[in-house]
């Protein structure tokens, strides 16, 4: 006797769910560094306080289909497709934040402080 298998294919808020959750566990994981992990990141969203130092950021992980950002301030990983909003929690593990204040150089962004 045969059976056959249906499988259902994922919608785009599923994908977007399964991809959210794989980079929030990534992080939360620990198991790269965060500097190797930034290496495949797309654009970085600063976000400062009004005298222009760290306050957070945001890393650009996915775009074109799904845009997935990795939100530092929040400790969320954000998809959008489409119509779609997904939010999924981590804990940075890796050191994402205290790597990105490290790097972070405000006189490269014209913060007219003349450092």
């Amino acid at each position: 006797m045969q059976t056959n298998t249906v499988r259902k294919s994922e919608t785009c808020e599923e994908k977007l769910r399964r991809m959210c959750k794989n980079i929030a566990e990534e992080i939360t994981a620990g198991k790269e560094n965060a500097h190797e992990w930034t290496e495949h990141v797309y654009d970085i969203e600063w976000i400062t306080y009004q005298d222009h130092s760290y306050k957070a950021a945001r890393l650009l992980v996915a775009g074109g289909g799904p845009n997935i950002w990795v939100n530092l301030q929040t400790n969320t990983v954000d998809g959008y497709w489409a119509s779609d909003k997904v939010s999924w929690g981590f804990v940075d593990n890796i050191g994402l934040d205290d790597y990105l204040e490290e790097i972070y150089q405000p006189w490269l962004y014209g913060d007219g402080l003349g450092k």
